[in-house]
C-alpha cells in the first residue's frame, strides 16, 4: 500500500462527490479519478475545479438524450486529464468544458482528433482569446500585414520593418500577435499567408488603414533613400483542421 493511500480523503470526497454526480456516470467517475490527488495536495484550486465541473455539467445537460455518447472513454479521459494543465485560465476552462461535452456528443465527436486535448493544453489565455476573435470573423479570416523595405537594388531584395498588425471586421486593432500566430500556425489551427490579400472593397480599405497605423505607431517614414516602404498584405485564415477544432471548443 502506498503512503498516499493513508492520507485523509474526506475533504476531497465532499468536494468531488457532488461534482461527479453532476457530471453523471462515466464522465463523473473519470473526473473524480483524475482530480482527487491534485485537489488533495492543493496542486489545483478547488474553485477552479468546481468552475470547470459546473461549466462541463451545464453543457452536458444541453445535449439531447439521443445524442449522448460516452463510449470513447479514452478520449474523454485524455481531455479531462489535459484540462489540469490549463485550469487556471477562465477562457481555457470554458474551452475544455466545451471539448469534454463535444466528446460526449455524437453530433460532434466524430470530428474530434486525439490531438485536440493536447493542442488545447498548449494554448495560453492570449492564444485562446485570439482564436475566439478569428472564429467570430466573417469566413473566420482577417486581413493583416507588415511593413517592409523593398530595396532599389533588386539584388538586395527586401527587409522586414515591423511586426504584424491585423484588423477585425469592426476595425478593432490586433497588434503584438506575432508570437501567438507562431504558436497557432505550428499547431495547424491557422495559416498566415504573406503577399496574398483579400480583394473585397472593405478589406482593401482595411489594408490602407493597417499601413497607416503601422507607419504611425512604428514611426517609420515612407521616404527612404534605399528603396520604397510598402505594406506586405496578408491573410490570417483558419485551416480546415482548425475549423473542426474551434467547432468543438467554442
Amino acid at each position: 500500500m502506498s503512503w498516499l493511500d493513508n492520507l485523509p480523503m474526506e475533504p476531497v470526497n465532499k468536494l468531488l462527490n457532488p461534482i461527479a454526480d453532476s457530471l453523471g456516470q462515466g464522465i463523473g467517475g473519470i473526473f473524480y479519478w483524475i482530480f482527487q490527488k491534485t485537489i488533495q495536495f492543493k496542486v489545483l484550486k478547488e474553485a477552479e475545479v468546481q468552475d470547470l465541473a459546473n461549466k462541463t455539467a451545464e453543457r452536458l445537460r444541453k445535449i439531447p438524450e439521443e445524442n449522448r455518447d460516452t463510449s470513447n472513454r479514452g478520449l474523454l479521459m485524455k481531455t479531462i486529464e489535459e484540462a489540469q494543465y490549463s485550469i487556471s485560465e477562465d477562457d481555457l476552462r470554458t474551452m475544455f468544458a466545451n471539448l469534454i461535452a463535444s466528446s460526449a456528443d455524437n453530433r460532434k465527436n466524430n470530428l474530434i482528433s486525439p490531438r485536440f486535448p493536447t493542442i488545447l493544453s498548449q494554448l495560453s489565455g492570449e492564444d485562446a482569446r485570439l482564436l475566439q476573435t478569428i472564429h467570430n470573423q466573417p469566413s473566420s479570416q482577417l486581413p493583416l500585414g507588415f511593413l517592409e523595405l523593398q530595396f532599389n537594388d533588386v539584388n538586395r531584395g527586401s527587409r522586414r520593418l515591423s511586426t504584424y498588425l491585423s484588423l477585425t471586421s469592426d476595425n478593432h486593432i490586433l497588434a503584438s500577435i506575432d508570437a501567438n500566430l507562431d504558436t497557432l500556425s505550428s499547431l495547424g489551427i491557422i495559416k498566415v499567408l504573406d503577399n496574398t490579400w483579400l480583394t473585397a472593397s472593405h478589406y482593401l480599405k482595411q489594408y490602407d488603414l493597417i499601413e497607416n497605423l503601422l507607419l504611425s505607431t512604428q514611426k517609420i517614414s515612407k521616404n527612404n533613400m534605399d528603396g520604397s516602404v510598402e505594406l506586405n498584405k496578408g491573410i490570417l485564415r483558419t485551416t480546415d483542421f482548425g475549423i473542426n477544432f474551434l467547432n468543438c471548443v467554442l
